[in-house]
């Protein structure tokens, strides 16, 4: 049930971010295992492969909504201080949304199942599934070094 409502639940959301264009922060991270593979996630409410994160609580810091947002919806305990790969501004949907990306190579993970994630898995960076959504495709080859640093999601 709670699968087949997300979607409808999201154009809400977009409708009403069409008409009062708020202002959102967020938190993604770009998880590398031991094989430097990335991890992926597939929502339940939105088409596509994404960096995994989330929204970032009132008076909440960047880095604590990370461990949050990692743990809930997948079960990884950050084992070291991530690292800021940068600070993006995405208008994209009707509202100003700012993004901080982290870099994660040291954590733990522990079998997980949230309802926002459908699927998730670890992809070679150079080869990434065609349904990866752009702006995941340029932090990661930002990350790689491919392509200099664009602030704009």
């Amino acid at each position: 049930m709670i699968k087949f409502l997300l979607p409808i639940v999201q154009k809400f959301r977009r409708f009403y971010w069409r008409i009062v264009r708020p202002v959102t922060r967020g938190v993604r991270a770009i998880v590398v295992n031991q094989n430097e593979e990335i991890l992926l996630v597939a929502h339940t409410y939105q088409e596509g492969w994404f960096l995994p994160g989330g929204k970032v609580s009132r008076n909440e810091k960047d880095e604590n909504a990370l461990r949050r947002e990692l743990s809930e919806e997948l079960g990884i305990q950050i084992t070291a201080t991530p690292r800021q790969l940068g600070e993006y501004e995405n208008t994209y949907e009707y509202k100003k949304d700012t993004i901080v990306v982290f870099v994660v190579d040291s954590f733990t993970q522990v079998s997980k199942k949230h309802f926002e994630v459908e699927r998730h898995s670890f992809f070679n960076p150079e080869m990434l599934p065609g349904k990866t959504s752009p702006g995941t495709r340029r932090r990661i080859e930002e990350w790689l070094g491919k392509q200099q640093t664009n602030n704009q999601w």
